[in-house]
């Protein structure tokens, strides 16, 4: 599973297997040009799997992020909300924004609660399955606003999000500090109206390098 660049707890409640269920990046983008985000999930055991999805809309995707309302009823829609998935089986589930076409930007919430299938006991004569938790696994979609505005300053090694929408910084080149080695590499996502510092990277290094990526475009910033 991916790296997680912003700073929220996965919750993790495991019993039987860890990440049984592979649900792919932690954090992920619809962008501006899309409405629609398509993720794939794996289960990667021998067992069958019961997975229910959960989505929440939260204040920020930090540490401090608390759920919050939903502007309408349909502002975040997925399918399916649950499903059975047979081992070493993949499965695909869409979501959908139909939420306002403004200039804000939204963070979203998804709980992916993995259950394996068991079979157990008998009832006249017949044969059911009994889902037993296994983990509780939290992600984040961010929707970049329907009205995204582009725009960054970068003095100092400080990054700064001017615009309105999220955006990944990725540094690479000598190391500040030579016990780090003879090259570092730092990536972090900048948040609309934060700014981020070169820890690692000597940005005053001639073989430095600072680029953005916002979207799919990748922007050379020194």
């Amino acid at each position: 599973m991916n790296r997680l660049y912003f700073s929220i707890p996965l919750l993790l409640s495991l019993c039987h297997s860890a990440w049984a269920l592979d649900v792919g990046a932690i954090s992920s983008f619809m962008h501006s040009d899309s409405a629609i985000l398509s993720k794939e999930i794996k289960n990667t055991t021998d067992n069958g799997r019961l997975v229910n999805i959960k989505v929440e809309r939260i204040s920020n995707p930090s540490e401090s992020g608390t759920v919050i309302p939903m502007e309408t009823k349909d502002e975040m829609l997925l399918s399916p909300a649950s499903l059975m998935m047979p081992a070493n089986a993949s499965d695909v589930i869409r979501f959908y924004y139909k939420g306002p076409e403004d200039n804000k930007e939204r963070f979203y919430r998804i709980t992916w609660l993995d259950q394996a299938l068991s079979d157990a006991g008998q009832n006249t004569a017949k044969r059911n399955a009994v889902a037993t938790t296994s983990a509780r696994i939290g992600t984040i979609l961010v929707v970049t606003p329907r009205k995204a505005q582009f725009s960054h300053q970068f003095a100092n090694g400080t990054l700064t999000n001017t615009g309105n929408a999220t955006f990944k910084m990725v540094a690479y080149g000598a190391c500040k500090d030579k016990k780090n080695g003879s090259s570092c590499k730092e990536n972090y996502f900048v948040m609309p109206g934060r700014e981020r510092t070169l820890a690692k990277v000597d940005i005053n290094d001639k073989k430095s390098h600072v680029a953005l990526w916002y979207g799919e475009q990748f922007i050379q910033v020194k």
